[in-house]
């Protein structure tokens, strides 16, 4: 019944944003819901935020107030989390980038090095931020709307169900506009990398026991891209099998092991991470397991 009503969700989603596209040109304001930057961006973020809120309120009967509200009690846990997993993103980005450079994949370029001025630096610290903000409004619908909703219990057939699950509809409405189009041979390699990142920060957001851990890793990896498209300081060479002939590096095989690597790591170090920063204990639906709402049910990852 819950798969059944997050696809009913999910289908419906796309009338509200419609009837926001169709205001933007009534007002011959310029915007667009479909803007990858911009007012048009953020509004059409809001309105989704505005959409899942609203389901967990009156259809979920999860508490929002007691949900924020355990996450403010707990705040130094929930920041000791994110700075962990944050220092652990960008700790394996760097690692990656490295590597890459030793293979003759990734070059420096000193000419912009030399271009590089306080301006760029500025609008790239803006950049990042805008993907703080970006990631934790992902976080907040794919996984602890989502997901949790559909993890019941900590078993693992329930588990699994509902991580893959809300990997595959995040992927999914990177493109609502066509879905079919993630089934040609142009899209469906990114659809597997856009799937295994979902997977990876599912398994984040479990293992620490707070969302603000998937926040931190979603916004290492996509900071990264957003820096090296700012500054230009590294150079790819596309082309080969490993890093693909794409921009988009999710399209990648080498992303595509990195992110499974990253979830199976994150996974194995369960028993160490989550007594340490876990903020949910666990992670499953409040509606089904009400004790999480006050942080005082029993243990479980």
């Amino acid at each position: 019944m819950r798969y059944l009503l997050i696809l009913l969700f999910v289908a419906f989603v796309p009338l509200p944003l419609l009837a926001l596209d169709g205001l933007f040109q009534i007002t011959g304001s310029g915007w667009s819901i479909h803007d990858t930057r911009g007012p048009g961006q953020v509004l059409m973020l809001a309105t989704i935020l505005l959409l899942v809120l609203g389901f967990v309120h009156f259809v979920a009967r999860d508490s929002l107030v007691d949900f924020f509200a355990h996450y403010l009690r707990n705040w130094r846990r929930a920041l000791s989390g994110f700075l962990m997993m944050l220092a652990l993103g960008w700790g394996v980005v760097i690692a990656v980038y490295l590597l890459a450079w030793l293979l003759g994949f990734v070059h420096f370029s000193p000419e912009a090095w030399d271009a590089l001025t306080w301006r760029i630096a500025e609008r790239t610290a803006v950049a990042l931020l805008v993907v703080l903000v970006l990631a934790t409004t992902e976080e907040l619908i794919f996984r602890s709307f989502i997901m949790r909703f559909i993890r019941t219990d900590t078993s693992a057939a329930v588990t699994v169900g509902a991580v893959v699950f809300s990997s595959l509809i995040f992927a999914a409405v990177h493109n609502p506009t066509d879905l079919a189009a993630w089934f040609t041979a142009e899209e469906f390699p990114l659809f597997v990398g856009l799937f295994l990142l979902g997977v990876l920060l599912c398994t984040t957001y479990i293992v620490t026991g707070s969302f603000w851990g998937g926040v931190a890793i979603h916004s290492a990896l996509l900071g990264s891209k957003v820096f090296l498209r700012r500054t230009h300081l590294l150079e790819v060479e596309l082309g080969s099998f490993w890093l693909g002939d794409s921009d988009d590096i999710r399209r990648a095989p080498l992303v595509w092991l990195l992110f499974a690597g990253m979830a199976l790591a994150i996974y194995l170090m369960r028993h160490r991470i989550n007594p340490r920063v876990a903020v949910e204990r666990p992670v499953v639906s409040t509606a089904a397991f009400p004790a999480t709402a006050t942080g005082k049910a029993v243990t479980g990852i």
